[in-house]
């Protein structure tokens, strides 16, 4: 079976997990014909394709990059940033 693993890094461990664990819940459609091992080492994400063809690996990485880039517009829109329209530690209030 041909084999291809993509290591993708990130800032932190923590990111890479949300990544990970935003990528497993899909599952392979046909087990027999595709095998996908997500584990995080570090801050790398390690992504592991096992396939009947390298065309089969090339569709479901294609697949595994569009959902990760979503999971990554998403850390980057939520972690760390602070929302300045709720902030009020210098707002006086009348009363």
């Amino acid at each position: 079976m041909p084999e291809l693993t993509l290591n993708i890094p990130f800032q932190t461990v923590h990111q890479a997990s949300i990544a990970k664990n935003s990528l497993r819940p899909d599952p392979v459609l046909k087990t027999s014909e595709l095998q996908i091992d997500f584990q995080v080492d570090e801050n790398i994400l390690r992504c592991k394709f096992s396939g009947i063809s390298d065309r089969v690996i090339r569709v479901s990485i294609s697949n595994v990059l569009d959902n990760l880039k979503t999971a990554i517009e998403c850390i980057d829109e939520f972690e760390g940033k602070k929302d300045s329209l709720w902030e009020l530690d210098d707002v006086e209030m009348n009363g």
